[in-house]
């Protein structure tokens, strides 16, 4: 599946706007990166989500506006260094940047490396795994662009919000206008070498007649927002989802892109 470490390129980006970002992070006044217990929103529309969400939101009625995994729910390699990023990939095909590249020998990226060359290997401990969600908050009305919520993988960090995404995806044959929950709550560990509290966050398939009238209130703002389809409420067909509860994604502060 194409947005997925072993399946093929990567693409970045969005046919609607980005207008602001969803982080459970921040850094201190001392410039440290700390975790936190709610959602926080960063961006042109901050004060419009603070006023419609309060201070402190623990949950987000969320969905997806494209099928197109890449756009959506993009999983990847990338590297990173003093704020400069230097290389991204599937985990068999990388772009890197090359300091005698480009037109002019001033410097470009190069696509198509493999996963054995020597400068994707030189890179080295620099690489990460991100997991990039692109959405549109349902409570949001008449505001047609997307939020991002970014995290590194940490165990079970990116594999959780995939096989989320990926259930519904694969079940419904259609993730468009799909409703869930976007959750955090802290958590206590005991383990040694682990943060003491850090934040899970949840996606969760929210299938009820309350979030099914957001997504048509959503799309009745958008007015001509054709991408956001009610087909699946249409259809009457329901999902079969996995007993046993929703996912959880773990998220620690070393996760969390406070940049």
């Amino acid at each position: 599946m194409k947005g997925r470490i072993s399946s093929g390129g990567v693409q970045q980006g969005s046919t609607l706007p980005e207008i602001g970002k969803i982080k459970v992070g921040m850094k201190t006044d001392r410039g440290l990166p700390t975790s936190l217990d709610y959602f926080r929103a960063t961006g042109d529309f901050a004060n419009k989500f603070q006023s419609l969400f309060g201070d402190k939101p623990t949950e987000l009625k969320v969905a997806f506006v494209s099928n197109n995994v890449e756009e959506v729910c993009n999983e990847q390699f990338q590297a990173w260094d003093k704020g400069k990023r230097f290389g991204w990939g599937d985990g068999e095909t990388f772009t890197v940047w090359n300091p005698a590249g480009g037109k002019d020998g001033k410097g470009g990226y190069e696509s198509g490396v493999d996963k054995d060359d020597p400068r994707v290997k030189s890179l080295g401990k620099l690489w990460d795994r991100y997991l990039t969600m692109r959405f549109v908050l349902l409570e949001m009305k008449g505001i047609l662009g997307y939020w991002t919520f970014q995290t590194k993988a940490k165990e079970t960090t990116i594999p959780g919000i995939v096989k989320s995404f990926d259930t519904v995806l694969e079940r419904s044959g259609s993730i468009i206008g799909f409703p869930f929950s976007l959750m955090v709550k802290k958590v206590q560990s005991y383990t040694p070498g682990m943060a003491k509290n850090y934040p899970i966050v949840q996606l969760v398939p929210n299938f009820t007649e309350e979030t099914m009238e957001m997504v048509r209130g959503y799309v009745e703002s958008g007015a001509d927002l054709s991408r956001l389809t009610t087909n699946m409420i249409t259809s009457g067909s329901l999902l079969q989802l996995p007993s046993g509860g929703p996912v959880n994604i773990v998220e620690d502060v070393e996760a969390e892109e406070v940049k």
